[in-house]
């Protein structure tokens, strides 16, 4: 689910703050126990569901940094898997502020709401996930590579992929980024940079996969060939590698439509390198693949 546009974003950011400023002048009245009714009021009025989760959370921050913590991170934790990028990302911070000043307590009630342990993005620290924001970000893929070998390559390869993960649901801009360096972590730095440098180093690269029979990362070059623009190659490898590590494969109809629709905007090599990189697999479960692009 898409978080909110900017104009109800912005109308959703004014409610939380009107709420927060009311629980304020109500717990300087003494009445602190309607602050609950307050919040949990204005949520069930709301239709959005975007709007209810963003809310919400907003909810268990205030909870949180006003003396309840228990409720606030129990709050948190019920919104693990709201369907809003923004939102995980906001319980993502408030469960490791939290954890950093009382870790017993985040642990319980965590623990209660989820029925496992904390995971382990609860513990990364803010300089690490800046670290692979700029890594992410670097303007040329040179200076991005520089970055890797200097900053990245010495972080533990779990630390990374919850960081990339961390930056991705708190910008939306920067999701798709941020899966294209998963891919490149996935195929290690020496293949996945190379992969990084072009559309036809890319599929180059996803060429010596389909030599190696390596369909994971046959998978991964296609992702990165979608950012390079590769709508038709990408898609082909991405199914591809699929359809090879699938018990029962098999081409369906709407395949068939898909391929059709990226064949007719790609380019003649692309088209002709997909043909060339299916008759290589030579397996008979992407015959119906070879015979789309043929």
């Amino acid at each position: 689910m898409a978080d909110t546009p900017g104009p109800e974003r912005d109308a959703v950011r004014g409610l939380a703050a009107t709420l927060g400023n009311r629980s304020n002048e109500l717990a300087a009245r003494g009445r602190a126990g309607e602050v609950r009714g307050l919040w949990e009021d204005a949520i069930a009025g709301l239709e959005d569901e975007v709007a209810r989760e963003r809310i919400a959370v907003a909810y268990a921050w205030y909870q949180a940094l006003h003396g309840e913590d228990e409720h606030g991170v129990r709050l948190a934790a019920g919104l693990r898997e709201s369907p809003v990028p923004s939102v995980r990302a906001q319980v993502r911070v408030l469960i490791r502020n939290r954890w950093r000043v009382q870790p017993a307590l985040v642990e319980r009630v965590w623990c209660e709401e989820a029925g496992s342990g904390l995971p382990g993005w609860s513990r990364l620290a803010d300089e690490e996930v800046d670290v692979v924001a700029a890594w992410i970000t670097a303007p040329s893929w040179e200076e991005s590579r520089a970055h890797y070998d200097e900053r990245i390559a010495g972080l533990r390869a779990e630390t990374v992929e919850a960081a990339l993960e961390d930056v991705g649901l708190a910008d939306e801009r920067l999701r798709n980024q941020a899966a294209v360096y998963r891919s490149v972590l996935a195929l290690g730095a020496e293949a996945g940079y190379r992969c990084l440098r072009g559309p036809r180093e890319s599929a180059q690269e996803a060429g010596a996969a389909i030599a190696r029979r390596d369909w994971d990362a046959l998978g991964e070059c296609g992702r990165i060939e979608a950012a390079h623009g590769l709508s038709f190659l990408s898609w082909v490898h991405g199914v591809a590698a699929r359809l090879m590590v699938t018990d029962v494969p098999a081409v369906t109809p709407r395949m068939a439509e898909q391929a059709a629709a990226r064949a007719r905007t790609s380019q003649a090599w692309e088209r002709q390198q997909a043909a060339v990189d299916l008759a290589a697999i030579g397996d008979a479960s992407i015959g119906g693949l070879l015979a789309l692009v043929g």
